[in-house]
């Protein structure tokens, strides 16, 4: 991928960034942000990816906005530039621990608690993908109004059999019949601009890790990206508003462990013309080791896991490094467990949201220890995916991301330009919303790392990899930890 435009050391992608060396150079995940936050109506999705729109003047790497008075929210969200997963890691998790608790840092990302569970839901459990966790948090979350509604991928009425699309779901019914993954992609972020019209104030956010860095980014990115000398108070918020605003409707995310979805044609072309099953006829699919079809008739058919990835995998799945959605609030998966998920909870937020859940009783949980094999491949497959970019992005060089930093240089550039105090001081004001993040009680302690975490091997060595950490040490809920 090219590296964004860069002015030292603190990089700012901007639109023709984006174009070019994202869209154009295949690396697009196709997740719609870029279309979210758009203020000017610059961007559509043209087909499965983003454009500039049908009948816009200039070349299609041209926004007048941007080289004018300025804008590039799009790219200041897009997943493929800087800064990317790990350069947003302290910007993520700067909040002080609640309660003393101590987090840690594997090739997984930032957690406080990482666990086994499974749902004593069992209508939840029944349609879910692996233990039915994420379903039945969200429909207890619903029933209890810590949620107003959530955002998911689900098959509904229009939409093709196995082909989810975006849907903004506010009672628990809806929840429920949107459990399962179908490895197909559905554009999550799209959904976010339905939130105002639903009345939704405090949603859950579920996509793929591709979908959960962009929402982090509009929550985290600072805004005074966007002063310009130039520019009226009045743009100043609207551009403000349409960058910040869909996060701050987002109450909660959780991510979903991702290494590749499949293109179309795995559904459409093998499974129903070579394997001769037809969409209708397939309940759910799962992936354990061989790609799982589970049928109507309670029969399951196979395709090897190998076979489907060479044949049927996204390519833009090449260009992400990010397995466990390292930035989401809660991150959960099956990996090497049978009808049980692994949850990692990573922010605060996070905790106190499962503490509640666990406490209703409708869920029970196992320390990771007693789950080593999956424990084992969440870092193989972490690893694994991290490093297939690292050789290749060269935005993964780049220095993590300070907002404060941000902040500071862009009021500087406004007084070079000769904006007075009180000047800067209005468009700022115009970049604070009402709903703004507050900024954190404190500094929080650095991760540590995993615990007896041998580290890198010498040259020659096999890579041993940690034991799972005790309930103390994150291994286990935080209501277990003891």
């Amino acid at each position: 991928m090219n590296a964004p435009t860069n002015d030292g050391a603190h990089p700012r992608p901007t639109f023709k960034d984006m174009i070019n060396g994202v869209v154009d150079a295949g690396a697009c995940s196709e997740c719609g942000a870029c279309v979210v936050v758009c203020p000017h109506g610059i961007i559509e999705m043209i087909g499965r990816k983003p454009g500039k729109r049908v009948g816009s003047l200039g070349d299609h790497d041209h926004c007048g906005v941007s080289t004018g008075i300025g804008c590039d929210a799009c790219a200041a969200v897009c997943p493929r530039l800087w800064p990317r997963e790990p350069q947003l890691r302290e910007a993520t998790f700067d909040e002080a621990a609640a309660g003393g608790d101590c987090s840690f840092e594997g090739i997984f990302g930032v957690y406080r608690n990482i666990f086994v569970a499974r749902t004593r839901d069992p209508q939840a459990l029944a349609r879910g993908q692996d233990g039915g966790v994420v379903t039945a948090l969200l429909a207890w979350a619903r029933e209890n109004d810590a949620i107003d509604g959530a955002i998911v991928a689900a098959v509904g009425e229009g939409d093709t059999p196995c082909f989810p699309t975006p849907k903004v779901v506010t009672t628990p019914e809806q929840i429920r019949a949107s459990a399962g993954s179908w490895y197909t992609y559905s554009p999550n972020p799209l959904a976010l601009k339905q939130l105002k019209k639903a009345k939704v104030e405090r949603a859950a956010f579920v996509g793929v890790p591709c979908q959960i860095t962009p929402l982090r980014k509009m929550e985290r990115i600072d805004t005074t990206r966007l002063l310009r000398g130039g520019k009226s108070p009045g743009v100043h918020g609207r551009q403000r508003d349409c960058m910040r605003g869909p996060s701050e409707r987002v109450a909660v995310s959780i991510g979903l462990f991702c290494s590749e979805v499949f293109r179309p044609e795995l559904m459409t072309e093998h499974i129903v013309k070579t394997m001769g099953i037809p969409l209708e006829d397939i309940t759910k699919l799962n992936i354990k080791g061989e790609v799982l079809i589970h049928r109507r008739d309670g029969s399951v058919a196979t395709i090897p896991l190998e076979q489907a990835a060479h044949d049927y995998q996204r390519p833009e799945c090449r260009h992400c490094g990010d397995f466990a959605a390292e930035l989401a609030d809660i991150s959960c998966g099956g990996v090497g467990t049978d009808r049980a998920t692994v949850v990692v909870l990573r922010s605060e937020r996070g905790v106190a949201l499962w503490r509640e859940f666990e406490a209703s009783g409708q869920v029970e949980v196992w320390p990771i220890q007693e789950h080593k094999k999956a424990w084992n491949i969440l870092l193989r497959l972490a690893r694994k995916q991290r490093e297939r970019i690292a050789r290749s992005d060269t935005t993964t060089l780049m220095p993590a991301y300070s907002a404060a930093e941000e902040a500071r240089r862009a009021q500087q550039a406004l007084a070079e330009a000769g904006c007075t105090p009180a000047e800067i001081e209005e468009r700022l004001q115009a970049l604070r919303g009402l709903r703004e993040r507050q900024p954190a009680r404190g500094p929080g302690l650095a991760p540590a790392p995993i615990p007896d975490d041998p580290g890198a091997p010498a040259e020659g060595e096999k890579r041993r990899l940690p034991p799972p950490p005790a309930p103390q040490q994150g291994g286990a809920s935080p209501a277990r930890k003891a």
